[in-house]
């Protein structure tokens, strides 16, 4: 047992390596963590000159494309060998809870004795490719049996995650969003201009270093392609579908392509100026904005770019939309309204809740509930299928929501201070004043909260018995079959008032009160030419 042991400590050292962060740098305490049921995954520094302010943007991207593989030795009867489970089955037993005996009594009951990450570095720098994992796990169950104890072999593709971040100076890097290792890091661009908003896609990052669009093999970090956009980038870029889409200064949009150089570059312009930057959904390439008219647009960028569907709302969205699973979208405006709709062809609006209160943020959404914070500091949580009201009472004080998993919303206060919320009632659980995260790098994806300080250091924190990420998923909604969506479709295009409730003469369409069966404005019967007056009107 104590060969296995070291082989175990061994192959935790090559998975997880380590790299020096100072005591100072520390941003919530382990003591802090226990108390939330959390453990400390890992903590980086990040390649910034100056810190977390010179950190232009950093983002979380999920590629299931490329799967991280694991080979796994298990007690025996928990999985036949060599075969995979779900990437949320290890994860999905999380109790995720406050209370840390809990925890610790669900994670002693773990199958899972050792696991060896494929495609990474032993201690001497040679790759441990999936034969060679295989190798390594089929020696160690030949001396746990010689011990008496009996295990088996597992393949587990777990979706990987990476956190890309781009500092001023031009420096760009991937690393493990699971272990802090970092994967690349390059410099791309001119430090003198403005680095906007990372755009991320399974194959490429793309990078606006004021007009210059950079694209970046996203599994090397080497430079595939630079160009000029026609106008000057409002935000920076987002990868969707086929293209990197640029919003322009002035009302622009610039969509150019990815990976075929046969596609023309895509320009139009729509009705205002974009006031955030575009957001795609999580599982096709359509993408939502909204102007400054009032406006939301959804676009495919799918093949030929085309605008699917536009919709007027109640007060300007000036925070970003939020977006989920099945085409779903969820915003607020500064009149008061949260919307969801589903962009289908012709769109649909799921549900618009009203409230008194200004919002400018992001919704976030986790499981079956979106989250979002008011200009006042209030978080209301509404259920994403109906707009319901989740809490009897907004949470308070709250000026940025940065994560939610198992029973916490993890929030900033007003002040600075990191606070939690009960996920379940709004209520909020403990602040503490001596977590002040810096910047936000909120996680949608995963259980994992990431914090960063002012140093521009990131530490990963997960709950005690997730060694592997669960993914944030909503419930299906009821799905929009092709007959339903064209009924929308021609209701919405044979007339601009429902017949009923939004018709503002009443029903029937009648703007008289009389003769709306036959169409006679003025009251006649079935004969579209009869006489209007019904007699002579000189008595004749």
């Amino acid at each position: 047992m104590h060969r296995f042991l070291a082989l175990a400590c061994v192959v935790s050292a090559i998975t997880f390596r380590c790299e020096t962060v100072s005591a100072d740098e520390t941003l919530m305490p382990d003591r802090v963590a226990k108390r939330l049921g959390l453990v400390e995954a890992w903590q980086r520094g990040i390649s910034a000159p100056n810190g977390a302010v010179s950190i232009a943007d950093q983002q979380i991207f999920v590629h299931r494309n490329n799967p991280q593989v694991y080979v796994e030795i298990v007690t025996a009867g928990k999985a036949p060998a060599d075969t995979k489970k779900p990437a949320d089955a290890e994860a999905a037993t999380s109790a995720d809870a406050g209370d840390t005996a809990t925890a610790a009594a669900a994670a002693a009951q773990d199958d899972v004795l050792m696991r060896i990450t494929v495609n990474t570095a032993d201690a001497a720098g040679n790759s441990i490719d999936l034969k060679e994992a295989e190798r390594l796990a089929s020696n160690e169950i030949r001396r746990l049996k010689r011990r008496g104890v009996t295990a088996t072999m597992r393949t587990t593709e777990v979706p990987r995650v990476v956190i890309y971040s781009i500092a001023d100076d031009g420096g760009l890097e991937a690393r493990d969003a699971e272990t802090g290792r970092a994967i690349w890091n390059t410099h791309v661009g001119q430090r003198g201009l403005h680095f906007g908003q990372l755009g991320v896609s399974e194959e490429f990052v793309t990078v606006m270093n004021g007009a210059n669009l950079i694209q970046v093999n996203a599994a090397n970090g080497d430079t595939t392609t630079e160009m000029r956009t026609l106008n000057a980038p409002q935000f920076g870029a987002i990868n969707s579908g086929d293209f990197a889409m640029v919003v322009t200064i002035g009302g622009g949009l610039e969509c150019y392509p990815l990976t075929d150089p046969s596609l023309d570059p895509f320009r139009e312009i729509v009705d205002g100026r974009a006031l955030a930057s575009p957001t795609k959904s999580p599982s096709s390439s359509r993408t939502a904005w909204a102007t400054d008219r009032s406006l939301v647009y959804v676009m495919e960028l799918l093949g030929k770019p085309s605008t699917l569907f536009r919709l007027d709302t109640d007060g300007m969205i000036t925070g970003r939309i939020a977006a989920a699973s099945n085409d779903r979208f969820f915003f607020g405006s500064d009149a008061g309204q949260v919307y969801a709709i589903r962009a289908t062809r012709s769109g649909i609006v799921s549900w618009v809740t009203p409230f008194g209160e200004p919002f400018y943020a992001e919704p976030l959404v986790v499981e079956d509930q979106v989250m979002l914070v008011s200009t006042y500091g209030r978080v209301f949580s509404m259920n994403v299928e109906t707009g319901d009201l989740s809490w009897d009472a907004p949470a308070t004080n709250i000026a940025r929501l940065i994560g939610g998993f198992g029973d916490h919303v993890y929030a900033v206060t007003m002040g600075g201070s990191l606070t939690v919320l009960d996920r379940k009632t709004g209520n909020t659980v403990s602040t503490f004043t001596e977590v002040r995260p810096a910047r936000e790098l909120t996680n949608r994806e995963t259980n994992r909260l990431y914090l960063v300080s002012d140093s521009g250091a990131v530490q990963c924190l997960r709950p005690l018995n997730s060694k592997l990420p669960k993914f944030n998923t909503t419930p299906d909604p009821k799905p929009i079959v092709e007959a339903e969506e064209e009924k929308v479709e021609e209701k919405e295009s044979s007339s601009p008032f429902d017949a009923g409730g939004m018709n503002p003469f009443g029903a029937g369409g009648d703007p008289f009160g009389a003769g709306g069966a036959s169409g006679d404005p003025f009251g006649g019967g079935g004969d579209a030419m009869a006489d209007p007056f019904g007699a002579d009107p000189f008595g004749n």
